[in-house]
């Protein structure tokens, strides 16, 4: 039902989509992915209740910063996810933010709980480090807050609320017991982000192993 620029935008989104169930990281009919729409006030964002390992293009839907599905969009038990908010929060709060990604990989959501209590994780040295936008050595520091799991929304955006500076000062954050949230320019810099923290957070254990 996409056409023009959308249809563009939505095929790269599926084919993300599928790379992160390829490697495990969407199991089932978890996680969420997002892309501002060739309308900067709609985005293009999966529907929920689909199995990630059959998902296509139909199964994504365009929908407004209220999270309300849009024609033709809105049939009969068509619903965005119940973390909708989470993404619209972030697309008004950043106007060049314009794909958000949230995956459930199994290292990044058991670091995300057992490492609550010192709400973040923290990455230095790492040459991958680099794969976050903006970072052009490995001689820095890069945070990744971790906040606590709620159904309800707005108790995990208030809790992040400290971290969403006009400027975006992080890359993306844990929801513990959860998963990994996510967001850049494009939708090709969010996946390699996804990439970037998914090899920190194996880096990180393998650390720890050692």
């Amino acid at each position: 039902m996409f056409t023009d620029t959308n249809k563009f935008l939505a095929t790269d989104l599926l084919e993300a989509i599928k790379f992160f169930n390829q490697k495990g990281w969407s199991p089932a009919t978890s996680t969420n992915y997002s892309v501002r729409s060739s309308n900067p006030n709609q985005y293009i964002i999966s529907r929920s209740g689909v199995d990630k390992s059959k998902f296509s293009l139909e199964d994504l839907i365009l929908i407004n910063p209220e999270g309300e599905v849009l024609a033709p969009f809105n049939l009969p038990g068509i619903k965005s996810s119940a973390e909708t908010e989470i993404h619209t929060h972030i697309y008004k709060k950043y106007p060049n933010v314009n794909c958000i990604l949230h995956t459930h990989s199994v290292l990044g959501t058991v670091l995300s709980q057992t490492h609550l209590k010192d709400k973040q994780l923290r990455f230095e040295g790492f040459e991958i480090q680099k794969g976050l936008d903006g970072n052009t050595t490995h001689q820095l520091e890069s945070i990744l807050p971790i906040v606590p799991n709620s159904q309800v929304m707005e108790e995990i955006l208030k809790n992040m609320d400290h971290h969403f500076t006009e400027k975006p000062s992080i890359h993306g954050f844990l929801i513990a017991g959860h998963g990994l949230y996510t967001w850049a320019k494009d939708i090709a810099t969010a996946k390699r982000h996804i990439e970037t923290y998914e090899f920190l957070f194996e880096c990180f254990h393998t650390m720890r192993k050692i």
